[in-house]
């Protein structure tokens, strides 16, 4: 009960104030990889070597699409810069879409803020609803990563979105978590592919992650032969057979997890003992890490090598 109060009274006044200013001051960068995309990219010198030591990529990104639509709101500690950016661009009185691909808060961060901004209309997958309206406490390392998530009303997305210039196909593609999504414009052969790819080799995800789903579908989005690749964490491939070796490698670096898993998992054992057999690796931080990698090291464990191994292991067991 003391705990809950301190939080209400210190922690939580706290964190809403950084989340208007700062105590380090964020810097948007934005690029235009093809006509009709923006990407708006924030962070700052101490986020950048928090996202690398906590998972070799960079804070997730903005997309704003031909004027109209966003897909993903980034992370909340970069509201105050988001706001200044979207004023900047003049896109406050454009915006009338947002796509949330997933509901994880860094993807999700600033919904509120679009919503007071420009009244958009926030869409998500049906599965990610109850996350985004009723999202649970969050660990204390994401809290202090990305900062604190104000829930908004969201709506199911439907089969398509629009815009006056494109019309996207809405895919549904879990595996990093469920109810994620991805767009694909079939004329431009544009992919907004969420966290679908994120990094070829990133071997430790969050307990929702299912390996045998992200499979399926890396199948489905190359099935699709998108000629350009907007990662939700700022890699832009645009070229179609770059695009390809890049989803390939992804689904080969997972198969090869899911194979092991397969080999290894004959006879009972824990968790940890069939994780070490799938790495078999011998560095310093396997050692540190007890072979769950070094973000189990700073996360408790909540993001570790051990969560994708579990999400083979039902396939596994069914197989045996």
């Amino acid at each position: 009960m003391i705990k809950r109060w301190i939080k209400k009274l210190l922690w939580v006044p706290y964190e809403s104030s950084c989340r208007r200013l700062p105590l380090w001051p964020l810097k948007t960068t934005l690029t235009y990889p093809v006509d009709g995309v923006v990407c708006i990219r924030i962070d700052n010198v101490p986020t950048r070597i928090l996202s690398r030591f906590s998972g070799g990529y960079d804070y997730a990104v903005s997309y704003l699409i031909d004027e109209t639509l966003m897909v993903d709101t980034g992370f909340p500690w970069a509201r105050r810069q988001l706001k200044r950016t979207l004023i900047e661009l003049n896109a406050t009185e454009t915006i009338s879409q947002v796509v949330n691909t997933h509901y994880h808060e860094d993807h999700t961060g600033n919904n509120d803020l679009l919503v007071e901004m420009t009244g958009a209309k926030i869409l998500a997958h049906a599965i990610a609803l109850p996350e985004i309206r009723f999202p649970v406490e969050l660990p204390w390392y994401r809290r202090f990563l990305f900062g604190p998530y104000v829930p908004v009303d969201v709506h199911p997305i439907g089969d398509v979105v629009t815009t006056s210039q494109y019309r996207f196909e809405v895919h549904h593609m879990p595996g990093h978590c469920p109810g994620h999504v991805c767009l694909f414009e079939p004329d431009q052969r544009w992919l907004f592919s969420g966290d679908l790819y994120i990094a070829a080799d990133l071997d430790s995800q969050l307990g929702d992650a299912n390996g045998p789903e992200w499979i399926e579908s890396l199948d489905r989005a190359i099935e699709l032969r998108p000629r350009c690749l907007f990662d939700a964490h700022g890699t832009v491939i645009v070229d179609e057979e770059s695009v390809a070796t890049f989803l390939r490698r992804k689904r080969e670096f997972l198969s090869k997890i899911r194979d092991r898993v397969f080999e290894f998992a004959t006879s009972a054992q824990t968790i940890q003992e069939l994780t070490r057999k799938v790495f078999d690796r011998r560095r310093f931080v396997d050692y540190l890490s007890l072979d769950d990698g070094w973000l189990s090291l700073i996360t408790g464990s909540d993001f570790s090598r051990g969560n994708i191994v579990k999400s083979f292991l039902r396939d596994a067991k069914r197989e045996a």
